[in-house]
């Protein structure tokens, strides 16, 4: 029996659940409503993140009512601006995902 070298040795014919062939991408129609879908959360969990720190829900929430140092931690400006900032970024990038949004082929 003789040994073929490497360079003459043919690639694997690699298969997958699909075939040889890469699966397909969903159509464009899907590809849209999931980019509005997307785009609606991140807009509303940032306008929530954004505005939440500042209403009284935030400051007398009854569940923190036994943690006093939390509740002050939290009543903190920069605290409640670190969260909003949050929030702001979260927005931020769900409008940049709608502007930058290409359709895959």
């Amino acid at each position: 029996m003789a040994v073929e070298p490497l360079h003459q040795i043919p690639p694997p014919i690699v298969t997958g659940p699909y075939g040889a062939r890469p699966p397909a991408h969903p159509p464009v129609w899907a590809q849209r409503l999931l980019l509005v879908v997307e785009v609606a959360v991140a807009i509303w969990a940032g306008l929530l993140v954004m505005v939440l720190p500042w209403t009284r829900l935030w400051t007398q929430n009854p569940l923190l009512m036994h943690w006093p140092m939390v509740r002050l931690v939290l009543a903190s400006s920069f605290v409640r601006g670190a969260i909003s900032g949050i929030g702001l970024v979260d927005v931020w990038m769900g409008f940049s995902d709608a502007l930058h949004y290409r359709d895959l082929h």
